[in-house]
């Protein structure tokens, strides 16, 4: 039977439901701690170490679970190193949880999720941090979904199981199903400092599959059926020895059942949680194995269950404190010690009524990654684009030139054919055809979500030409060529995707070019710097080229390749993911690598060896950080670039944040 509710109890908290510590500390006095359970087999009978009171500060990683590495992965990161954007509107929302390839989301204000074909739950793809933005970030109407399409006759992971997923900082609410459903196989999903309420079904349901799930620090509130770990009584084929989750620090406050309820899991580790006026705390059945500890229950009919609608499970419980339950917990058997797989501090359980309300919920979390402030963007070309040679004294543009708009394909192309200085603000979405020509004194600029796609520009014999913040997509050849003794030309602050050949190709002659700033986007052919082993005639002494603080964002190759060229210089540039290289010096070009940071770069730097059938070349690499990527091929010497340039480096432990938070489009 359930509990009558207490008149007495504690009042409701507001949205950020704060217990005054007076009070946590009377009700200690009060309370009367549970029974002893089971001991750990694995661990001696000493109390829990004491934790610090002040235990509310938000995590800056993933602890318990989501925190191990296994099945492939070492933790969970999220989007870390992915493009970081903030979305508004449910369209652009629903875009970006879907795409491939790592992305930090940061939702502001509310976003309405409709309810659709599929009952209002959407899917997440892999390698996403989704995070709020202030504390008042909502998602509202619908629901999460973490996982491939439900299969029951999978019973392992499958090779495209979702993985690696953050979701901290947000109001989830009114959800027609699931307000997140973490199901087939998902893995290393960490879900905190959210607040759920109000969903027709469950707040966080993990299943069929799923393992290492951390749920930390959230308030659940206004809501029936919270949190569900195993789905149905006849899931054992795929549950058995997963579904390893960590529940801490979060506050149950009157949400009335399934804090959570269990089956099957290998281990399910509840502590320091709150506990306030709840029909039950934890069910665990069908074997399932429970550890509950320090956490604290108020005004909770059954704090712990092993006897519940179905067969047995496991629950093993130390530490806790009961205050105004009308059942104790119950135990059963032995569980797996969680420090077999993670380290943990408890916090006293008397502590708990006055940190967890404190803490838990939105508006207490920091963001998942190096929150550092994009960098201001330059207004003038630094590098080889800002030296005085040539004729031309840097890089200006089309400055002193008319201003015009180009919004359709025929004033576009008629524009950058225009003789004299120009500045041509693109806006919206242009399609062109084949490489088209820009003459010489010109500013290309994208005003808002600018794209030029289908075709690419090309500078034949054309100088001082600046083009910045503009998308460009599938282009039928190159997306930029720069050729024939072209010279001091600016290509800064853009983004490059799915060109058949070339993102940026430099070559033929051409002098005084800088490439900063910019977004790779699962390009293949980056950047090449000299055409052919043929061109020696045309590009030795030429092809300087500044190439810095890009995002080589799992491109595949020439980032750049180099033929002939001296110095070219490579720095404070972020490698990700780069499958095939990330630089090669072939035909004696002399290559400058140093302050970028590689990470998943199997060939950072070819050199010595040349590359494919070009020659060796010469390249020198200094303060790079290579994180799981291999050795770089050094060889000979390069001239230095401060020969023709001042520059300053950026740390190399700096560029995975900066550069994320600074390139591309939209940071001018």
């Amino acid at each position: 039977m359930l509990a009558t509710r207490n008149p007495d109890g504690p009042p409701r908290p507001g949205r950020r439901r704060r217990l005054l510590a007076a009070a946590g500390l009377a009700a200690a006095l009060l309370a009367t701690a549970s029974p002893a359970g089971a001991a750990l087999p694995s661990v001696a009978p000493a109390p829990p170490a004491p934790g610090t009171v002040a235990g509310a500060a938000p995590l800056a990683a993933a602890d318990g679970f989501a925190s191990v590495a296994a099945l492939g992965q070492n933790g969970t990161t999220g989007g870390a190193g992915g493009p970081v954007v903030t979305v508004t509107t449910t369209a652009q929302f629903l875009d970006h949880i879907a795409r491939p390839g790592p992305y930090v989301i940061q939702v502001a204000g509310t976003i309405t999720l409709p309810t659709g074909s599929n009952d209002g739950m959407w899917n997440v793809a892999s390698d996403k941090t989704i995070v709020g933005l202030g504390d008042d970030a909502t998602l509202s109407g619908g629901g999460l979904n973490i996982g491939v399409p439900v299969d029951d006759d999978v019973t392992s992971p499958p090779a495209n199981a979702v993985h690696n997923i953050i979701i901290r900082n947000l109001h989830l609410t009114g959800a027609t199903d699931d307000l997140i459903n973490v199901q087939m196989f998902s893995h290393h999903i960490w879900i905190d400092h959210n607040e759920f309420s109000n969903g027709d079904d469950g707040a966080v349901d993990i299943k069929r599959g799923s393992d290492f799930v951390t749920v930390s620090w959230n308030h659940f509130h206004d809501h029936d059926k919270t949190l569900l770990l195993g789905h149905d009584e006849d899931a054992g084929p795929q549950d058995i020895g997963r579904l390893r989750v960590t529940y801490h620090h979060n506050f149950f406050d009157r949400s009335d059942q399934r804090n959570p309820r269990v089956r099957f899991s290998a281990l399910a580790h509840v502590y320091n949680n709150h506990y306030n006026d709840n029909s039950y705390g934890v069910a665990s059945t069908y074997d399932a194995a429970v550890l509950m500890e320090n956490n604290y229950f108020y005004s909770v009919n059954n704090p712990g269950r092993v006897d519940f609608s179905g067969d047995l499970g496991r629950i093993v419980e130390r530490g806790n404190i009961l205050v105004a339950c009308n059942h104790p917990i119950e135990t059963r058997g032995t569980v797996p010690d969680p420090r077999g797989y993670y380290p943990y501090t408890l916090d006293p359980a008397a502590s708990v009524p006055t940190i967890v309300p404190a803490g838990a919920g939105p508006g207490t979390a920091t963001a998942t990654i190096a929150t550092m402030p994009a960098p201001a963007a330059a207004a003038v070309p630094d590098g080889f684009a800002a030296v005085a040679a040539l004729g031309q004294n840097g890089t200006t543009g089309g400055a002193g030139g008319p201003t015009v708009t180009a919004t359709d394909a025929a004033d576009f192309l008629a524009y950058i054919d225009t003789v004299g200085p120009l500045v041509i603000q693109v806006t919206g979405r242009i399609a062109i055809t084949s490489k088209q020509g820009v003459r010489p004194n010109k500013t290309i600029i994208g005003v808002g979500d600018a794209e030029i796609t289908g075709g690419g520009l090309d500078f034949y014999r054309s100088y001082n030409v600046i083009v910045r913040n503009i998308t460009f997509t599938n282009a039928e050849d190159d997306a930029v060529n720069i050729g024939q003794n072209s010279h001091h030309i600016w290509i800064d602050h853009n983004r490059f995707a799915g060109a058949v050949d070339g993102s940026v190709d430099i070559v033929r002659g051409a002098d005084y070019v800088t490439v900063s700033w910019n977004h790779f986007d699962h390009s293949d052919k980056s950047m090449l710097i000299g055409h052919s082993d043929g061109s020696a005639s045309t590009d030795v002494g030429r092809l300087k080229v500044s190439i810095h603080h890009n995002f080589f964002d799992n491109s595949r190759q020439r980032h750049p390749r180099v033929r002939f060229g001296e110095p070219v210089h490579v720095y404070n540039n972020y490698f990700l993911g780069n499958a095939l290289y990330g630089v090669a010096s072939t035909e004696n070009a002399g290559v400058l690598v140093e302050g970028n940071y590689f990470r998943d770069v199997p060939h950072p730097l070819y050199s010595a060896s040349g590359y494919a059938d070009s020659g060796p070349g010469r390249a020198v690499q200094r303060h790079n950080v290579y994180v799981n990527s291999g050795v770089p091929e050094t060889n000979g010497t390069v001239v230095e670039p401060r020969t023709y340039y001042p520059y300053t480096l950026d740390p190399a432990a700096d560029v995975p944040a900066l550069v994320t938070a600074g390139a591309g489009t939209g940071r001018i």
